[in-house]
């Protein structure tokens, strides 16, 4: 009897520590946690969330939540190249008679990420939208990226 309640707590702690990669849930309530985490790397995966709003002018739920689901995989993919390839930003800002008159802030970057899987969509009270992208730190690897194991 010992030996299978010992097997049986083996397999939970097995099934807990295999779901306890990648990201956690960035909704609480309905809304957006106040803090989450955007990325991490893993020895086997990038993980990437992107975020969305939902357009309160699309009339229909179900065109608002596509929509954002949409966006939020975009923005998710921007962030996994931003990751992959790095950033560039632009900064500038105007001043007369020394007060700030406009501030702009510009990022770019160009890169390809092939083999990003749609992991997890969730949605918001609102109808916004995160989505968990990952990549397979193999594929990274088959790109010519690599990153120092942690």
């Amino acid at each position: 009897m010992k030996i299978v309640k010992l097997s049986a707590a083996l397999l939970c702690a097995l099934f807990v520590y295999g779901c306890s990669g990648g990201l956690k849930t960035a909704v609480v309530k309905g809304g957006l946690a106040p803090r989450f985490e955007d990325t991490r790397l893993e020895k086997d995966y990038l993980w990437v969330r992107g975020i969305a709003a939902a357009n309160p002018l699309h009339t229909s739920k179900t065109q608002r939540m596509a929509m954002s689901r949409e966006a939020a995989i975009a923005n998710a993919y921007q962030r996994a190249a931003e990751y992959v390839a790095g950033l560039g930003v632009m900064a500038s800002v105007r001043v007369k008679d020394a007060v700030s008159q406009d501030s702009t802030l510009e990022t770019k970057v160009n890169a390809a990420v092939r083999g990003a899987e749609i992991f997890s969509s969730e949605y918001t009270g609102d109808d916004g939208c995160t989505v968990i992208v990952r990549i397979p730190r193999a594929r990274l690897r088959e790109l010519g990226i690599e990153f120092p194991e942690k």
